[in-house]
């Protein structure tokens, strides 16, 4: 049985512990399908890995959830000799990887945090490397501002004159923004239940804003939801109408999101994305490029089949 108080304490002082590994994100992300690995000593938790484990189409998938930047391996927090703790946490990692439940598909994408997946390479899976934009400190907002591309200034200026910015309980507004954005994109399948479910949550524990951009007459120009630990808040999703793309809207939104964000918690993930015109536009906020590892194993060879000859 999970200990759910002493797995929430963990989370809270692991370095990697984030919102997404708590138990409330992991219900609204994927209910009833997510467990805690971990790794005990004494009746201590030495180390802890949620994972998302359910059947589809006859396979067992162990995958990342929707809306969630990273899972992977949570440590505690850990002092003393380098090679000792390496050693430590290389075997603790080994004795993990043993306890992954089998599977015919495996992802997981880590905290920025963790450096090292060679446990992972002797058990034969693939890292990729991925990269999000992170502000690591948002003390002086003054200084964030500085580091925005002059475009940036000038677009959020120009959306200041026209546009005002408020703080909204009622979904519908986000997922009306974010339906505009997929439906001129021509995309589909965005999982707005597991949205509405992740806004409920963070609503409960205080920790997620929709901001809201209107023009003067009360059009509406834009909206982006955050959420937040903490550690650091993440942009999690956002959106406009096509008849004010050009307003500024969303630069303005994120930039009164990473002032709001400073008076909660210490940094700003922009959640990333490999996508080129998406990675451009977070680039310019002035955040640190961050690379973080993407960890699968293709443990099927229909799967591993459909992936060669899919085409992408």
């Amino acid at each position: 049985m999970i200990e759910l108080n002493k797995i929430k304490s963990f989370i809270s002082e692991s370095p990697q512990g984030t919102i997404f590994t708590t138990p409330g994100w992991l219900d609204a992300v994927a209910p009833g399908s997510w467990q805690y690995i971990q790794i005990k000593e004494k009746g201590n938790i030495k180390l802890c890995m949620p994972i998302i484990l359910y059947n589809k189409m006859g396979f067992k998938f162990c995958n990342m959830p929707p809306l969630t930047q990273s899972l992977g391996i949570l440590f505690p927090e850990q002092k003393g000799n380098y090679s000792k703790v390496l050693s430590n946490n290389t075997k603790n990692m080994l004795e993990l990887i043993s306890k992954i439940p089998k599977n015919s598909f495996f992802r997981q994408r880590f905290h920025p945090t963790i450096n090292n997946w060679l446990p992972f390479y002797w058990n034969d899976y693939n890292q990729t490397t991925k990269y999000t934009y992170i502000i690591d400190d948002l003390t002086d907002t003054d200084l964030i501002w500085e580091g925005f591309k002059t475009k940036k200034h000038q677009e959020i200026r120009k959306a200041k004159s026209k546009l005002k910015i408020s703080e909204t309980q009622d979904f519908e507004y986000l997922k009306y923004c974010i339906h505009s954005s997929y439906k001129r994109q021509n995309k589909k399948g965005f999982n707005f239940k597991k949205l509405e479910r992740i806004f409920n949550f963070c609503n409960e524990q205080k920790c997620g804003k929709i901001f809201l951009a209107k023009t003067k007459t009360g059009d509406i120009a834009g909206s982006v939801y955050i959420v937040w630990d903490q550690k650091s808040a993440y942009y999690l999703a956002g959106g406009g109408p096509e008849a004010l793309r050009n307003s500024g809207a969303i630069p303005f939104l994120l930039w009164h999101s990473i002032k709001f964000s400073s008076s909660v918690t210490k940094k700003f993930n922009f959640e990333g994305s490999m996508i080129r015109p998406i990675e451009y536009f977070f680039r310019a906020f002035g955040g640190k490029l961050t690379p973080y590892h993407e960890i699968t194993k293709v443990n099927s060879g229909i799967i591993n089949l459909y992936q060669k000859f899919s085409i992408r």
